[in-house]
């Protein structure tokens, strides 16, 4: 299987701290609490996991290893993120070609001091019956996880600027805009919880986390 990334959240009530987010079967350990709001899986997300985790180093003031499994995100880091996300939407022209595992986006220092000086690459014999010449499968999959993560800033700043919310396709595959499930409602399983987080979001926080998984 490919490698997994995700940013999760939680979402608590501010004025007891009482977590809203607990499964339909009442498990209260701190990674049940957390759900999906992203989930990225392709072969080549080693570069962006280390980005973002640079990005998060930087706003927690840490110094988390690539091979941190569990980092939480602070909600100020999510745009950031996001822009470095739709910068993998289209690879350096150097490495369209390369293996998945070594693309790296323009978000890279040192992919944005290389001057290539050409327009195109011509794929190799081992890459050509492979990859589309116009399309990296990989670059399609980052521009619509961007997408998806900037509906969920989007919907985090109605709530912080209007407090109001517009509901979301949840994840139950890919992100919020996958599926049947509506984000954050079904995550939220206690009807007077969902009532009184519908009537008034602000009185509750979101704690985000960004979680790998190499399996």
């Amino acid at each position: 299987m490919s490698p997994e990334l995700y940013i999760e959240a939680k979402i608590t009530e501010k004025a007891t701290g009482r977590c809203i987010t607990v499964p339909a079967d009442g498990t209260e350990s701190e990674d049940a609490l957390y759900f999906a709001c992203l989930r990225i899986w392709i072969s080549g997300i080693y570069p962006l996991r280390n980005s973002w985790i640079d990005i998060l180093n930087r706003h927690l003031h840490t110094a988390y290893p690539y091979s941190e499994t569990v980092i939480p995100v602070p909600q100020t880091a999510l745009r950031e993120m996001c822009s470095c996300l739709y910068s993998y939407c289209c690879t350096p022209e150097a490495n369209r070609f390369s293996p998945d595992i070594m693309t790296c986006g323009f978000w890279d220092a040192a992919t944005r001091e290389q001057e290539t000086g050409r327009a195109y690459t011509i794929p190799n014999a081992h890459t050509r019956n492979k990859i589309f010449w116009d399309m990296q499968n990989w670059e399609e999959n980052y521009g619509s996880a961007a997408d998806l993560l900037y509906d969920l800033i989007e919907l985090l700043e109605r709530i912080h600027y209007e407090n109001r919310y517009i509901s979301l396709k949840a994840w139950t595959g890919d992100g919020i805009g996958e599926g049947e499930q509506i984000f954050p409602d079904d995550f939220i399983t206690a009807p007077d919880d969902r009532r009184a987080f519908r009537e008034n979001p602000q009185a509750y926080e979101w704690t985000f986390r960004l979680r790998f998984s190499a399996s």
